[in-house]
């Protein structure tokens, strides 16, 4: 018997169209919510010499950047999309219930710890303004979140991250900022956000108080998350969810839905970082060796996969098939078991987009990981893998987990060509069984939902990677508002 979430009328089908979302998709979408789950089997963590390389002269990789970058044309892929209420969760909770508990909860987080210090954030000028009786605490954070500064429903990129002598700058500005000490020439240098439409006039707003201020020349753009990366949800019966109007319920699709704005940028070598991982400018030299370091190290890897590739199709011989192998092995965690097919099978190798990937020590930070992981067909290869995907109810999978020794500070540089220049389809490089599926709750009722494969993990699940171990001072998110008390986001 036919499954009723198969039954959808030719309606409920021009109704998906209308979102370039078609049956087909449907039907997958239903193939992997009714998955019995979407772990990973975990075949090891990677660490130094086992996955990660841990560069000893960074000096060699600044070089190749400084010298060769110019042969390339350059962009940084922002995801801004979104409000911070999260960021201001402890700050929320006081203000609906305003006790010495919610005051205090949280230590270095609390918002007690954060009023005390509040002449150290960037926006405190501008707050003080607003409030009318400096010392009440309840009217700080309430205009603060909401009639004042309006914080809890703005994007990140537009909150006042560090304080300078001229003004407070942005998180998006700070990301301008870097950008123009990466970029030799701005013109050569892309800037793309992605940003939920509600704030699209206001980062336009911003952008040109930024442009009157720094004169800075970057091709900046935006997009809005494409409706067509939408999904669908289910009940547990497998009936599909609908909206108030029985139209069929979409719901955004996760950050993997980002793989489609990035794919219609046009550069060769791309830069991805959050929104919220910055550093106050006094700090930012260490920050812009680093980048240069991981983008040297991909030059230097697509420079010789191009030469492989030239090398096989033009000068084969088996000394070229083997110098290929040893340095794709050594240099990219490449794994070649079939010697007899071992030219295609590098053919096939190489024929792929390349990350080299940002690592951190782990100090308990929420998140994913660096991970050797085997597919369902016995391929083992480096991930970057979520907690969410690992089953921890298996003793060996949580120990590789405890165990894992760097985190994933979603610092990486991409290149999209394939060794003859082409941009590449990067849908093609995506592993779908690794769609995350949550419960959340519709209208009263338990729902199964869908998020694509996560950006930077099932998204480039077959892309190149290499992983690089980066030192601490590199990452500094705010992932809550008194991180922005932290050394790194204060004046020197």
């Amino acid at each position: 018997m036919q499954k009723k979430y198969y039954m959808l009328n030719q309606e409920d089908i021009n109704y998906l169209k209308s979102f370039k979302i078609h049956k087909t998709l449907i039907d997958e979408q239903i193939r992997l919510l009714n998955k019995s789950d979407s772990f990973l089997n975990i075949y090891d963590f990677a660490s130094i010499k086992n996955g990660i390389k841990q560069i000893e002269n960074p000096q060699i990789y600044e070089d190749i950047f400084n010298k060769k970058s110019e042969n390339y044309k350059l962009a940084k892929f922002v995801p801004a999309s979104g409000a911070a209420t999260r960021m201001f969760k402890r700050y929320i909770t006081y203000n609906l219930e305003p006790n010495l508990k919610n005051l205090n909860d949280g230590d270095f987080y609390s918002v007690k710890n954060g009023l005390k210090n509040i002449k150290n954030f960037a926006f405190y000028k501008k707050l003080k303004s607003l409030c009318t009786e400096p010392e009440n605490l309840e009217e700080i954070v309430e205009k603060i979140l909401y009639s004042g500064l309006n914080y809890a429903n703005l994007p990140k990129g537009l909150l006042d991250f560090h304080n300078y002598p001229d003004s407070p700058r942005t998180a998006f500005e700070e990301h301008l900022h870097e950008a123009n000490l990466l970029a030799k020439k701005p013109e050569n240098f892309d800037i793309h956000l992605t940003v939920s439409p509600e704030f699209l006039l206001d980062f336009h707003t911003k952008l040109e108080e930024i442009n009157e201020k720094t004169k800075y020349n970057f091709n900046l753009s935006f997009s809005e998350q494409e409706v067509s990366t939408n999904t669908i949800s289910t009940y547990a019966n497998g009936d599909i969810v609908r909206n108030n109007k029985g139209d069929v319920l979409l719901r955004p699709g996760g950050h993997g839905s980002l793989l489609t704005n990035l794919n219609k940028l046009n550069a060769d070598i791309i830069f991805i970082k959050n929104i919220d991982n910055l550093t106050h400018g006094d700090y930012l030299e260490e920050t812009i060796l680093w980048k240069k370091v991981l983008a040297g190290v991909l030059i230097e890897i697509a420079e010789k996969i191009k030469e492989i590739h030239f090398n096989i199709k033009n000068n084969f011989s088996k000394d070229v098939l083997d110098k290929a192998k040893e340095y794709l092995e050594k240099q990219t965690n490449a794994i070649f078991e079939n010697s007899e097919n071992l030219k295609t099978d590098i053919l096939n190798y190489i024929n792929r987009p390349i990350r080299v990937c940002g690592m951190v020590k782990n100090t308990g930070e929420p998140g994913g990981g660096p991970f050797w992981v085997k597919d369902k067909n016995g391929k083992i290869s480096l991930q970057i893998v979520e907690k969410a995907q690992i089953n921890l109810e298996i003793p060996e999978q949580a120990d590789y987990f405890a165990n894992s020794s760097h985190f994933n500070p979603v610092d990486l540089v991409c290149y999209v060509k394939n060794p003859e220049g082409e941009k590449f389809e990067l849908k093609n490089f995506v592993d779908k069984d690794s769609s995350f599926v949550s419960e959340k709750t519709h209208q009263g009722k338990n729902i199964k939902v869908l998020e694509h494969p996560g950006l930077w993990n099932g998204s480039m699940s077959d892309w190149i990677s290499v992983f690089v171990e980066l030192p601490l001072i590199t990452f500094n998110p705010v992932k809550e508002l008194n991180d922005l008390l932290r050394k790194e986001h204060q004046a020197k």
